[in-house]
């Protein structure tokens, strides 16, 4: 089936929808023949759902007016006021492809022409006029290897059906800026067909879709705009999360793995709408519009293991690469998305996109952040529980975030909850400088319910204020105010925070580490645990602790 776009009319409409152009092409993704061998070929490799992606069509309008929402120093849309992203998981949901894996990236590329990779895994080597610097034509990939021979041989089955996954995640996933064509470089990764599954084929396409909003969000330039990533991935993450951009169905869709197949063929034509009314339509958006759990009907036997998304990876911040593209992934940004209690949270440093270079073992130039992701992996537990991970990127700022564990008699979850209740009498006594007998009460409560969750003290960071020293390190936990606790080794040490928290968290603590920097060097006696809630609490007392000392007298 031919994949359609929606195309607005009248003169407003053609001219907006000329704008941007969409570089996917899926026309021809089914005039492949494909025999029984190949399917099953396909089929082993993870990504054969990615055929169903010609069947939706796509509103162009819709999606130029969206990508004007588009950060590229957080990869989120920031509406009136929250975030929101397409996610792992929902790429792994929409589109029905492996987000877990080893990263798409590998040093075998490395200094080698595309002539000599579609040599060695493809059997045969394009003329000039259907290549373009390093890249392929699609069109050659279909004339020559959509056929099959009356009485093929093994070979000619595998290089024929290696083009066609070539041909599948190029028209589908990792489009080109110049549309119709496709890197070679992904060819040694669909070499063994046992093990194409073994990638995060998902999680590239993610990393490729964001870099393509992020560079739409900085051209200011009046030329065609051309959006090369997964405009399907995109349009349906719209239709699954803002129930006001849906196209008006005929049914209710079944709700299966991959989404995509939700929303394509079940829609009624309807005229589009202008460019003006769908961007009003984005500036009224409230978090009350959005429907944050779109895949809570759907029943957990029905999805496919491949499409496997848990949240100690959907929901951890890390990288996103596709061999020479890294991308950063905020889920703590946009919470809701996974369930959560959204909290504010701070920005983000810079960092650099690179382009394309063969010289480059891009597996090692991003041997950091590749360690990273597939720790997140490695430490899921079968039943989707997560262990912590002890790798840290080049950029503190990445932590992994977990799931709550549950605790003998008490769920940490639970904890947290009846901790932010005392959380307003805190911000109280700092913004109007009293209840100094209500905060440490509320102290003393806090390290009860800490103490009555059996928690070790080396991993009570809620108890202690800090961070990186619990094996549940949440994305977004409640913000301290800047003279709020301090943690254990500063009670005990008198020694400010570590200077190398963190990104996100360079700003906080700052003047606490100018007060506490005259401590050093001298000892402090040992407190005992239970008397942490007051020694904090008279640093309460006077504002950033200023006079106060870990003996001096207080009544509760």
């Amino acid at each position: 089936m031919e994949s359609s776009e929606a195309v607005p009319t009248g003169k407003g409409r053609n001219q907006e929808a000329r704008e941007l152009s969409l570089c996917q092409t899926t026309e021809e993704l089914k005039t492949w023949n494909l025999n029984e061998r190949q399917q099953q070929l396909v089929d082993a490799s993870g990504l054969g759902n990615l055929k169903y992606m010609g069947d939706l069509a796509i509103n162009r309008t819709m999606l130029r007016v969206f990508c004007e929402l588009w950060s590229k120093e957080t990869n989120t849309a920031r509406f009136h006021d929250f975030e929101m992203a397409p996610s792992l998981r929902d790429t792994a949901y929409i589109l029905g492809i492996p987000i877990i894996g080893r990263a798409v990236t590998t040093g075998a590329v490395l200094n080698m022409s595309s002539e000599e990779l579609l040599l060695q895994y493809l059997g045969r080597v394009p003329g000039s006029k259907d290549c373009r610097g390093s890249r392929v034509k699609l069109s050659w990939l279909h004339s020559k290897f959509s056929q099959l021979s009356e009485h093929p041989t093994d070979k000619e089955i595998a290089c024929k059906t290696r083009a066609y996954l070539l041909y599948l995640i190029g028209a589908t996933l990792f489009s080109d800026k110049d549309k119709g064509y496709v890197s070679p470089k992904y060819l040694p990764l669909l070499s063994d067909f046992d093990k194409v599954r073994e990638y995060a084929w998902g999680t590239a396409a993610l990393a490729h879709l964001y870099k393509a909003l992020s560079a739409l969000a900085s051209s200011h330039s009046i030329a065609r705009k051309r959006l090369f990533g997964s405009a399907t991935l995109l349009m349906g993450w719209i239709y699954e999360y803002i129930p006001a951009m849906r196209p008006e169905m005929e049914d209710d869709p079944a709700l299966v793995v991959p989404r995509v197949c939700r929303w394509a063929g079940h829609a009624i034509s309807q005229p589009a709408k202008e460019a003006s009314d769908i961007r009003k339509a984005f500036s009224q958006l409230r978090v009350s519009d959005v429907n944050w759990e779109p895949y809570k009907g759907m029943d957990p036997a029905s999805i496919p293991n491949i499409c496997s998304a848990p949240d100690s990876i959907c929901f951890s911040r890390t990288w996103l690469i596709n061999f020479n593209v890294r991308e950063v992934y905020l889920p703590d940004r946009f919470a809701r998305q996974f369930g959560q209690e959204q909290h504010p949270v701070g920005d983000v440093g810079g960092f650099q996109r690179h382009q394309w270079n063969a010289s480059v073992d891009w597996s090692l130039e991003y041997a950091s952040e590749i360690k990273h992701f597939e720790q997140l992996i490695n430490a899921t537990r079968p039943d989707h529980t997560a262990v912590a991970a002890t790798c840290k990127t080049t950029e503190d700022v990445f932590t992994p975030a977990s799931t709550a564990r549950e605790f003998p008699g008490l769920k940490l979850l639970a904890v947290v909850e009846s901790i932010k209740k005392e959380l307003p009498t805190i911000t109280r006594f700092l913004e109007q400088r009293s209840l100094p007998v209500e905060v440490a009460t509320s102290f003393a409560r806090i390290h009860e319910l800490l103490e009555d969750s059996h928690l070790k003290e080396g991993n009570a960071a809620v108890d202690a204020g800090g961070e990186g020293t619990s094996e549940l390190t949440a994305p977004h936990p409640p913000a301290i105010p800047p003279h709020g606790p301090v943690p254990d080794e500063a009670v005990q040490n008198g020694s400010d925070r570590d200077g190398k928290a963190g990104e996100e968290e360079a700003s906080e603590g700052s003047e606490d580490s100018e007060e506490d920097g005259s401590h050093k060097g001298r000892k402090r006696p040992p407190l005992r645990r239970s008397n942490r809630s007051c020694v904090q609490a008279k640093r309460f007392k006077n504002r950033g602790g200023k006079g106060s000392q870990a003996s001096d007298p207080i009544v509760l």
